[in-house]
């Protein structure tokens, strides 16, 4: 049974690294890396990086799913610049951009996917200044689908009877806050990512994953907002999400919505222990055991938290900067 990580890329993966020349007159560290994270398929991957480079990033580190990709060798000599990591096992997305920020040396790295259009202007000037003036945690996209359609991107946490849920909606303001990046794209500031931990990897499912990272990060006082001018295209299908209450679900659960926030520090209250040994499906032995890590976790990092999950969501106004 995994142990909850208390410190950014404590998972090493094995992997290993192609190309990813330097110049010896880049002796600046570039503001920016794009972190390509490749879902599968072709997608004509020598015009997703020449559209990269055209758009003005210098830096750039691709992320394979496959241990053994087709082409990655005749790539690295087209574009010496870009850095291919391959993993040599099975990752989770989360894992993926862990590793690509732990390789980046930049203050900010731009996560996409191999089947987003990058406008040729890169990143606005505008969103540049404002990136540097706020230090936001993240920064995500307006996102469209090949029609053109405004996609909801915006997630607005809510109880409804009690229960948890998220409420997608498009992005109507500027600077609205999203409970989580959608598709995990955005940019990152890198520094405060690796404070937060960065992602989970003992939680396999993406959306519980994204959404543990989201939360997590608005409970401890960080902040992922939506920039509405910054707008970026599908050019395929756009992914759906797994919602389904699995196992992940039960991880997010006692990590943040169980906590209790009092005076200046949080807290698992054994009561909680009774809601989640039901949801676990865990034999006894089990759940006591993963619900003491949880619990020994939470207390570790007790006076990180400013709030818990009720305060938080109570307060949330969706189109408020």
């Amino acid at each position: 049974m995994n142990t909850i990580p208390t410190i950014f890329n404590e998972r090493k993966i094995p992997h290993r690294v192609v190309g990813g020349a330097t110049r010896a007159d880049d002796l600046d560290v570039p503001r920016f890396t794009v972190l390509l994270l490749n879902r599968g398929g072709r997608y004509y991957r020598s015009a997703v990086f020449q559209s990269l480079e055209t758009a003005g990033f210098s830096s750039i580190i691709s992320v394979e799913l496959s241990s053994e990709p087709y082409d990655i060798e005749n790539l690295s000599i087209r574009f010496p610049a870009v850095k291919f990591l391959v993993p040599l096992e099975k990752v989770s997305v989360g894992d993926m951009i862990n590793l690509g920020v732990a390789e980046s040396s930049s203050p900010w790295v731009f996560v996409v996917w191999n089947d987003v259009k990058i406008p040729p202007s890169g990143i606005h000037a505008r969103l540049v200044s404002r990136l540097e003036q706020e230090r936001p945690l993240c920064v995500a996209p307006n996102l469209s689908g090949t029609r053109l359609d405004q996609l909801p991107v915006q997630m607005v946490p809510a109880y409804n009877r009690g229960l948890f849920q998220i409420e997608p909606m498009p992005c109507l303001k500027d600077g609205s806050p999203t409970a989580y990046p959608f598709d995990f794209i955005g940019i990152y500031d890198r520094e405060k990512f690796m404070r937060l931990g960065g992602y989970d990897y003992t939680i396999a499912n993406p959306y519980w994953q994204n959404l543990d990272f989201g939360i997590r990060a608005r409970l401890w006082g960080e902040r992922v907002s939506i920039a509405s001018g910054f707008r970026l295209v599908y050019d395929g299908d756009v992914p759906s999400e797994d919602i389904t209450a699995d196992a992940s679900y039960v991880r997010f659960f006692l990590k943040n919505l169980a906590p209790v926030f009092r005076r200046d520090e949080a807290f698992l209250p054994t009561s909680k222990f009774f809601s989640f040994v039901g949801k676990s499906g865990m034999n006894l032995f089990d759940a006591i055991r993963f619900f003491s890590g949880v619990r020994a976790w939470v207390r570790l990092n007790r006076f990180r938290f400013v709030a818990d999950a009720a305060t938080v969501t109570s307060g949330w106004e969706p189109d408020a900067p």
